[in-house]
């Protein structure tokens, strides 16, 4: 079943939530002086945000939501709007500032962009695709030999396995410090998502 997003449900979202995504876009926007590649970069940065708390939005409209389960969905989306509330004021002060506001938000889309790139690199790159003008038994649709143990080809695919388990630890290593100043500081930092099986070529 398809994931519902803001966009793909937007006509039964609340007018008040609808607003303030349209203002966190706004804001957004201005703390990267409008800059369209940049934009694009905190937009998705941030609409998977949006798209958690539309879920939670529709879920209590069902008629089958049950009491204990509506309490814990409305303290969910509670601390949600406090959270966006104290993010808005960090994009407000960034987009006016060149200091410490600025500085996360602009790292923030560095990141995003640099895990984009890293993907693509590492998950991506190597992947076949069917190409129409070659034949069904051509050799780019045969799967890779693995290289004979103690070769030359055989250590550096173990090199770069190791570098890639570092690459991922450190990656796991800054998520865990976003999730931690966003517990310190109640904000929401975005989220890193990428659609599965799809390329996305950043800007």
């Amino acid at each position: 079943m398809p994931t519902r997003t803001v966009g793909h449900t937007n006509a039964s979202l609340p007018a008040e939530f609808r607003s303030l995504y349209r203002l966190f876009l706004r804001s957004n926007s201005a703390v990267v002086l409008h800059h369209s590649p940049s934009k694009t970069q905190v937009h998705r940065l941030w609409r998977p945000v949006f798209d958690e708390a539309a879920l939670k939005i529709h879920r209590l409209q069902h008629h089958d939501v049950r009491p204990s389960e509506r309490t814990r969905i409305v303290q969910w989306l509670y601390t949600w709007h406090k959270r966006v509330d104290h993010t808005l004021s960090l994009l407000a002060t960034a987009a006016v500032s060149r200091g410490l506001s600025h500085k996360i938000t602009r790292n923030l889309r560095w990141l995003r962009q640099n895990h984009v790139l890293w993907v693509e690199k590492l998950y991506y790159s190597h992947k076949p695709f069917w190409k129409p003008q070659l034949p069904q038994t051509s050799a780019q649709y045969q799967p890779y030999s693995l290289p004979i143990p103690g070769s030359k080809p055989d250590h550096i695919l173990g090199r770069n396995r190791k570098m890639r388990l570092f690459d991922e630890q450190c990656s796991n290593a800054i998520g865990e410090v976003v999730k931690m100043a966003e517990g310190r500081h109640n904000v929401i930092l975005g989220r890193l998502r990428l659609k599965r099986w799809q390329q996305e070529w950043s800007s």
